[in-house]
């Protein structure tokens, strides 16, 4: 399988900052940013799915907020 393309560290270590942490750990980005990869792909699939079943092609955000919901 290929390497999916991951967030930027800087952008991981400033959300994990925004949650009050002082210091961040560079082991701890890079889980985030797997973690926060592979969530986001489960719900760009779904979204995909729902797109194809109302006979689109274009994924919209109604999309993307329903395959997030679920």
């Amino acid at each position: 399988m290929k390497k999916l393309p991951e967030f930027a560290s800087a952008r991981i270590e400033r959300v994990i900052r925004a949650a009050g942490a002082k210091r961040v750990s560079t082991g701890a980005i890079d889980l985030l940013n797997e973690l926060i990869t592979d969530k986001g792909l489960d719900i760009a699939k779904y979204a995909v799915e729902i797109a194809r079943h109302s006979g689109r092609k274009t994924v919209k955000e109604s999309d993307i907020a329903l395959a997030a919901s679920k």
